[in-house]
């Protein structure tokens, strides 16, 4: 602390990954969020895109922009992030505050991977599965709900607190043929990592990982309806080769979030939903 720059070694046989994301009140999260929530969803969004890269957190700036200094705000802010960050093993090495019109947050994340094994979202293949982690669709319900003034449910703490899957993300090393973070919502960036490998997908729509929560305050068809448009749930889409599926079992542990096959890569640059009747239904983005 008091230098101008922190001073980082690469560890030996390893590459950096960088990656920056700014969340702007209003925006990215809601205005008077409390201080807890706004270190939550600063930390989640940006180390959600290491964990996509299959990449070990290894260190992070953070610049603040505030309209004023509040102490308690500040401290309460300052208790969650590093919370955080030890638990995601990911110390601060530098930042900035200072003085604007609104609150905005940028944070700069560095992770460190072995080299040569970067997950990217170019390597997937025709008849790759399609995977995703977790359970879709319940952060953008979380943040109706938080907008009501409900923030005790399950389907707000989607919201309030995501969770980057870092040990997922490093799991899938040498098994995932391409990945990708779901911060845009499933069809947004599914469709990214179709653009990425010049495919298509097709999608079991009633193989989607829906929660119970989810399911029971909106019913399924809407269930489905946010697990496909946009949210920012912060999971994880990846593809798996057919000849890798087998050693999708070593992600099946109590120590890992739960991974549901949706779906193939297919020749045709489309995106296609299998509904349960067997009708097909091409999908746009929203």
């Amino acid at each position: 602390p008091g230098d101008d720059c922190a001073v980082l070694a690469a560890p030996p046989g390893k590459e950096f990954c960088f990656s920056t994301d700014t969340l702007n009140e209003g925006v990215h999260f809601l205005y008077q969020s409390p201080p807890d929530v706004v270190a939550s969803r600063t930390v989640a969004c940006n180390l959600s895109d290491i964990a996509a890269m299959g990449g070990d957190p290894y260190g992070c700036l953070l610049a603040i922009t505030l309209r004023e200094v509040k102490e308690p705000w500040l401290r309460d802010f300052s208790n969650k992030l590093f919370l955080l960050l030890e638990n995601y093993d990911c110390p601060l090495v530098g930042g900035n505050i200072s003085k604007g019109a609104a609150l905005s947050l940028t944070m700069t994340v560095i992770g460190s991977v072995p080299r040569g094994k970067a997950i990217t979202r170019y390597g997937a293949g025709a008849g790759d599965g399609i995977y995703v982690t977790g359970e879709l669709g319940d952060s953008i319900k979380g943040l109706e709900l938080v907008k009501s003034g409900e923030t005790d449910s399950y389907l707000a703490t989607r919201y309030c607190n995501p969770i980057a899957r870092i040990e997922e993300g490093k799991a899938l090393r040498g098994i995932a043929s391409s990945m990708i973070d779901i911060s845009d919502g499933l069809l947004s960036d599914l469709g990214h990592l179709c653009t990425a490998s010049g495919l298509g997908a097709e999608i079991r729509l009633d193989s989607l990982p829906l929660s119970t929560d989810l399911k029971e305050i909106c019913g399924e068809d809407s269930a489905i309806g946010f697990a496909l448009g946009q949210s920012d749930d912060y999971e994880l889409c990846f593809t798996i080769p057919k000849e890798c599926e087998q050693k999708i079992d070593y992600l099946q542990n109590p120590d890992l979030v739960s991974v549901t096959k949706i779906g193939q890569m297919i020749e045709e640059p489309k995106l296609l939903g299998l509904s349960g009747d067997g009708e097909y239904i091409e999908l746009e983005p929203t």
